[in-house]
């Protein structure tokens, strides 16, 4: 049976142009455009939206800091994603130094041939290093998958819907996620104040009320966070009306929780 009581948060994953080139330092604005359609124009860390009122609300920003390795890293496709500016110039700022990572394991990286504005896929030093920064900083990193080197499992946060908090996903596999792995997951929580007060996620309160008042899914309405897309999408395999009891549970909730 499904659970329309939590949301499982996506690995974003583009589809490149092969035909156009994209980077940092050049061909900027084609790749805004790519990643703001791959994330429906949302942040990767938070979810909030980096697109209003058709004005831009986020930046590209390196995964890992390209101060690591600015003459690979600055460009390298597969290192930039889209970020909201709360995330990526405050709270992604937190932690940077200890995030910083050896010199031993630049030097590895930096021995990689790189096609630079072409580079289409994540190559395998550059996962490898990635790697080691989701482990050395406690931080999933998107687009692509996350994994830490010690079980290979793939990296997820899924939001409860009744608790109203990013909590670590599932897995996949029987064994669950290790302990190391939990730590990275709930580290990154922490990181990005992701259930802070004042970072909440209060839309869905918001979009459960109106769906309860008016009887409909309001697939119409805009809302501010991708977790009510996800949330509104499950909602489409019920009635309306067992719909509006979903949403006055959470709602109910909620209103206890003060995160309308």
């Amino acid at each position: 049976m499904m659970d329309y009581f939590s949301v499982d948060i996506p690995v974003f994953v583009p589809s490149y142009d092969e035909k156009k080139l994209y980077g940092w330092s050049r061909y900027k604005d084609d790749l805004w455009d790519l990643l703001k359609d791959t994330t429906g124009g949302y942040c990767m860390y938070c979810y909030d939206t980096v697109w209003i009122n058709g004005q831009r609300r986020g930046q590209i920003e390196h995964g890992i800091e390209k101060i690591n390795s600015p003459e690979y890293l600055t460009d390298c496709v597969p290192n930039l994603g889209l970020a909201c500016e709360n995330c990526n110039g405050k709270y992604k700022k937190r932690g940077e130094k200890r995030r910083k990572l050896p010199e031993e394991q630049i030097r590895e990286f930096k021995l990689a041939s790189c096609s630079k504005y072409a580079c289409r896929i994540p190559c395998e030093r550059y996962i490898k290093l990635r790697s080691e920064y989701v482990g050395r900083g406690n931080i999933i990193l998107q687009p692509f998958e996350s994994k830490f080197h010690e079980n290979g499992n793939v990296l997820k946060l899924k939001y409860d819907l009744l608790e109203g908090k990013y909590v670590p996903g599932d897995c996949g596999c029987s064994c669950g996620y290790s302990r190391k792995e939990i730590e990275i997951i709930e580290g990154h929580i922490r990181l990005f104040q992701l259930n802070s007060p004042e970072r909440r996620n209060r839309e869905v309160g918001r979009y459960c009320k109106n769906v309860i008042d008016h009887h409909n899914l309001m697939e119409d309405m805009p809302y501010h966070n991708l977790v009510v897309n996800l949330f509104r999408n499950k909602l489409q395999g019920l009635s309306v009306d067992n719909a509006v009891k979903v949403c006055k549970v959470i709602y109910s909730r909620a209103l206890l929780q003060r995160i309308t």
